[in-house]
């Protein structure tokens, strides 16, 4: 593998742990419970967001990871 090759992808790999999507499956008190590439994640979640079961998320990494919301 070419070095120019190896870099674009790691910053592909950077790019992609940046910022998840996921599935609100539930909640845990204050966190969100959200389905991710197959494994539920429990995560914490700005004060603004009120998750429901079903809403789609954006998530912010890389670790640790924080729920957004869901996009309107």
């Amino acid at each position: 593998m070419l070095p120019e090759d190896a870099l674009a992808e790691l910053l592909a790999q950077l790019r992609e742990s940046l910022r998840l999507v996921g599935t609100v499956s539930g909640t845990s008190g204050t966190r969100v419970l959200v389905n991710v590439r197959g494994s539920v994640l429990t995560l914490p979640r700005l004060a603004s967001y009120s998750p429901i079961v079903g809403d789609v998320v954006h998530i912010q990494g890389p670790a640790p990871y924080l729920v957004l919301g869901k996009t309107a």
